[in-house]
């Protein structure tokens, strides 16, 4: 069976790709939330599918099973792990292109090339992916958005778009292997991330509309962000009055705070001060999750 799936034949003009994936990369889901709002808000129409059988390990754990209902003993949905291609037709400029799909836990470079191969006859001109990573934010500033590129060149025009150059050791994820193909095929990828609290689990809207902001630009075209900056904006206002709830979360909140736009001005702040403060933090958060349930 053949790895990619097309649902319609089109031509498509010299398309941006934005990637992005369920799973480990997708710390506050800022990556999963930033293409279902460009998916949905372009909008974009389904292209293609990557065959999942070779890619995905399914019983490694819970979320990594397929997912299936059963109503009144008969089996009524059966859902396995996905990558789907959408397409967006640029009247003004190149084609967008969106996937969204989980990491594939195996077999990276034949799912790269898969994609990259069956795209580059359309000369694929740029491909972004998007991901998400828990940092040492408070919720109440602008979370830091940062990048990685396969050229230096690219470093240029990402000046004046409030990003930052990331620097890291340690495991990788699929977006360090994409950015290895197309630096092969001499096609430009740029990597950003959005940081999110990471004494907050969860959804985070607020991370996403910062990293569109960024993105839109990027890719040259014109879009509404008015939905998902509300939304982040109630986002923000309802951690703020879960910690109003308790002095002592206001004190770790306002700690943070100083010691983050410290960090921001001179880059100096004692990390392990920040991590105290964050321990501090998410201790209080899941000790209050708790008494809530009891």
């Amino acid at each position: 069976m053949e790895d990619l799936i097309v649902y319609e034949k089109i031509e498509l003009n010299k398309p941006y790709l934005v990637m992005g994936f369920y799973g480990w990369p997708n710390a506050g889901e800022v990556a999963t939330n930033t293409l279902l709002y460009l998916i949905k808000n372009l909008p974009a129409k389904i292209y293609a599918e990557i065959n999942p059988e070779d890619f995905y390990i399914l019983t490694t754990s819970e979320y990594a099973r397929p997912q299936g209902a059963i109503e009144k003993g008969t089996l009524v949905a059966f859902d396995p792990p996905k990558s789907v291609l959408y397409y967006w037709k640029n009247e003004r400029g190149n084609d967008i292109l969106l996937l969204l799909g989980r990491e594939p836990d195996i077999r990276w470079k034949r799912y790269s090339d898969t994609i990259l191969d069956f795209l580059s006859r359309f000369g694929l001109k740029r491909v972004f992916t998007i991901g998400g990573e828990y940092a040492l934010v408070p919720h109440t500033r602008d979370p830091r958005i940062s990048v990685v590129v396969n050229n230096e060149r690219l470093k240029e025009e990402l000046e004046g778009l409030d990003i930052d150059f990331a620097d890291y050791t340690g495991p990788t994820c699929i977006h360090t292997y994409l950015l290895l193909a197309c630096k092969i095929r001499g096609i430009d990828c740029i990597s950003l991330w959005g940081d999110a609290p990471n004494y907050i689990q969860m959804s985070n809207p607020k991370v996403s509309y910062f990293v569109l902001k960024r993105l839109i630009k990027l890719l040259g075209i014109e879009l509404s962000l008015e939905d998902i900056r509300k939304e982040g904006e109630n986002f923000e206002q309802q951690i703020s009055k879960a910690i109003a709830q308790k002095p002592e979360a206001q004190e770790f909140l306002r700690k943070l705070e100083e010691a983050y736009d410290e960090s921001r001005k001179a880059n100096s702040t004692d990390k392990s001060e920040i991590e105290e403060l964050i321990k501090g933090v998410e201790d209080f958060l899941r000790q209050d999750g708790q008494e809530r349930q009891e």
